[in-house]
């Protein structure tokens, strides 16, 4: 037998085997599952997307004109490009051709700006774009700005004015019906728990693999972890690092971990006597091994906050910056030269005026009170008495709002508009129109950082804004108004069925659509 007749023999073989185990093949097709499971911590409680948007971009349901790509780049969405005037006032952001809503109905310049009118005063984020006008003209949206405002297709990511249809609004300009363009659409909503979607066959980018997907809300880590031991999901966000081990190591799930842009921070009360002095907010830094913390308790050393930004944001995070080194005889020696002496019970004191609070946290990230535990006995060894509350991340906002908050122990997401700018702005500037976090910096006041903030929005030169950003970051660095404690890692557990799971670092996205059920 020749080569050239072996060769067609072994081919018609192998065609005969396919052609045999083509039905099996058709047969798990036809059999795999049609719908998609997913569960994450956070309850849903409006429809609103300046409240919950981040819930219906995450499920792939609303879409902007831009969109944050996993690996920190800002992309074009429903737009397909954009250009700038040289004065950087006005931008024009060109549509995709052929987009339509989910209920058929045409992605138009003129129906965009209609829900960009109708949104952008909830939009608390895009309170500092100084927008003095949208228009429609032919296929381009066009924004026009009262002054120039270099990252404004990084705030155009944010969740709260993602685009949706003109029939999905009220005649007060509130959402109604949640008909947006994403690769899924809404089928029905149960507040606070479930959204139930259904493939959107017209999307305009990668079509759906499953027909359908249940966007479920469980706001308890021991739960979710329960329900990966079990195998009751397919996506399952949010797992507690203690319980990694005990989900790898049952074989129902497989684990993915990223570290993202998130920190679990103090936010002590400037104005407090405690706390007003900068040596004693540095010397409660010193106290804190963090490393001990990322490594015990996060089960990742890597994690521990040498700076609040983390290195994924690398615009924002610098190598040269002093770090956060743990050093208790530094620490004391600071608060011995602020005045706070120690008691005969180790705790210190000044003016009449105990060495002593109350962090506020919450279980919703189970690592949270642990991580609390630790600081309490730490913060005891310099003379810090540190009372642990336990309760609604509400709890939180209301103490900060009625002056009774000593110190808030909170996870913040840093690139919820990709450049950290937004969160500069909005947790550390004090003007009204800036200071909109519900935890931020609390009676911390700084002029040069307020100026660096106002002049890096003005500013296109990208020299001189990374030498803002630089500066703005080591001021943080030094005087601390917020003490970050360590950064984190986002962890799901997925099915060992699926393909096609991404684990997104900015939690933007789930991208529901990219997931299908091997063969």
């Amino acid at each position: 037998m020749t080569d050239l007749s072996r060769r067609t023999v072994l081919l018609g073989s192998g065609t005969l085997a396919a052609l045999l185990t083509a039905p099996r093949w058709l047969e798990a097709q036809e059999n795999a599952p049609s719908s998609i499971r997913a569960i994450q911590p956070w309850e849903f409680k409006s429809i609103q997307p300046a409240e919950s948007g981040f819930v219906l971009n995450r499920a792939s349901i609303a879409e902007g004109l831009t969109a944050l790509e996993p690996d920190g780049r800002v992309v074009p969405c429903l737009s397909q490009s954009w250009t700038v005037s040289d004065d950087a006032r006005e931008w024009r952001f060109v549509l995709r051709d052929g987009v339509v809503f989910h209920d058929g109905t045409p992605v138009t310049a003129e129906a965009v700006k209609a829900s960009m009118d109708a949104l952008l005063p909830q939009a608390r984020r895009l309170s500092a774009v100084p927008i003095a006008s949208i228009a429609a003209e032919g296929n381009e949206v066009i924004f026009q700005l009262a002054r120039p405002f270099g990252p404004l297709p990084a705030y155009l990511c944010d969740f709260a004015i993602s685009v949706y249809a003109p029939a999905a609004f009220t005649a007060d300009g509130k959402i109604a019906s949640l008909i947006s363009t994403g690769p899924f659409k809404v089928d029905s909503v149960d507040l606070p728990r479930r959204l139930t979607l259904l493939r959107h066959d017209a999307y305009w980018g990668e079509r759906p693999s499953v027909e359908r997907a249940e966007f479920e809300a469980v706001a308890n880590g021991e739960t979710r972890t329960n329900m990966a031991l079990a195998g009751d999901a397919d996506v399952i966000m949010n797992i507690p690092t203690p319980s990694v081990a005990r989900i790898e190591s049952s074989g129902m799930m497989q684990v993915h971990e990223v570290i993202n842009p998130r920190v679990h921070a103090l936010y002590p009360d400037c104005g407090k006597p405690q706390f007003s002095d900068a040596r004693t907010r540095r010397a409660l830094s010193l106290a804190i091994d963090r490393t001990a913390i990322a490594r015990t308790i996060m089960r990742n050393a890597e994690l521990a906050a040498t700076q609040l930004f983390p290195p994924v944001m690398p615009d924002w995070h610098f190598d040269d910056l002093p770090r956060y080194d743990y050093n208790v005889a530094a620490a004391e020696a600071l608060l011995d030269k602020a005045g706070w002496i120690k008691g005969a019970d180790g705790i210190r004191s000044k003016d009449g005026v105990r060495f002593a609070g109350t962090i506020h946290t919450f279980p919703n990230r189970p690592e949270m009170p642990v991580i609390a535990t630790a600081l309490q006995a730490m913060f005891k060894t310099v003379g810090y008495d540190l009372a642990i509350s336990v309760g609604e991340a509400s709890a939180i906002v209301e103490a900060k709002q009625n002056g009774t908050l000593d110190i808030g122990f909170s996870s913040r997401h840093l690139a919820i508009v990709p450049d950290g700018i937004a969160v500069i702005s909005s947790e550390f500037v004090v003007e009204d129109s800036r200071n909109q976090s519900d935890t931020g910096a609390m009676n911390w006041r700084n002029a040069e950082f307020d100026r660096l903030t106002d002049a890096y929005f003005a500013e296109t030169n990208e020299e001189i804004r990374a030498a803002s950003r630089h500066r703005l970051t080591e001021i943080l660095q030094e005087d601390l108004p917020v003490i970050p404690i360590v950064w984190y890692s986002q962890i799901f557990a997925v099915s060992d069925g699926l393909d096609g799971f991404v684990n997104d670092p900015f939690e933007q996205r789930l991208y529901l659509e990219r997931l299908r059920f091997k063969a």
